[in-house]
């Protein structure tokens, strides 16, 4: 009985050499894991590389910068406000709009940006009040601002929303759309 009990007691003594062998093999993995790590963080960046010409100021200031920039007010009465343009990827992506489109088109192209949210005073497609107001105007002066561009009491219009490379007719056809949308 006593040879069972000294028996067990060397069963859980430590073997020096294993010991030192399994310290060494934990420092070995140790030293190969912070080696990698530190690889990891810094050989992944390459001075010079297009990643840094891609996030020096004038970069970032030029993918940040507004798209457009729309004057409010009477520059007869001195400077007008500044104010960007709302011109959403989407518009500024896809081709200009040709003649031969529709006026739901041309709204979709770009017109949405601002009559959907009522941005700069525009009034919101289907809020049959905004729209009976200028409605009652007549569609030549509802083109003409449309086109030209106006500033009002209610808010701004920009010239062609915006988008110089609509033809009249399509500003139009978009004008008679919203109107539509709006009874």
């Amino acid at each position: 009985m006593s040879q069972a009990h000294h028996d067990s007691e060397n069963a859980h003594a430590v073997n020096p050499i294993k010991m030192t062998i399994a310290v060494t093999v934990g420092a070995f993995g140790l030293i190969v894991a912070i080696i990698l790590l530190a690889q990891f963080a810094v050989g992944s960046h390459v001075i010079g590389s297009a990643a840094d010409q891609a996030n020096t100021p004038e970069a970032v200031a030029a993918r940040i910068a507004p798209a457009a920039v729309l004057a409010v007010g009477d520059p007869t009465k001195g400077s007008p406000m500044a104010i960007p343009a709302v011109v959403p990827p989407a518009a500024k992506a896809n081709p200009p709009v040709t003649a031969a489109a529709s006026g739901e088109g041309v709204y979709k192209g770009g017109c949405f940006a601002c009559h959907d949210a009522g941005v700069a005073g525009a009034p919101k497609i289907g809020d049959k009040a905004a729209w009976a107001t200028r409605a009652a105007q007549g569609t030549a002066v509802l083109y003409g601002h449309a086109i030209a561009g106006f500033v009002g009491k209610a808010g701004a219009m920009p010239a062609k929303g915006g988008n110089a490379t609509l033809a009249d007719a399509d500003v139009k056809a978009a004008v008679d759309f919203m109107l539509a949308r709006s009874k």
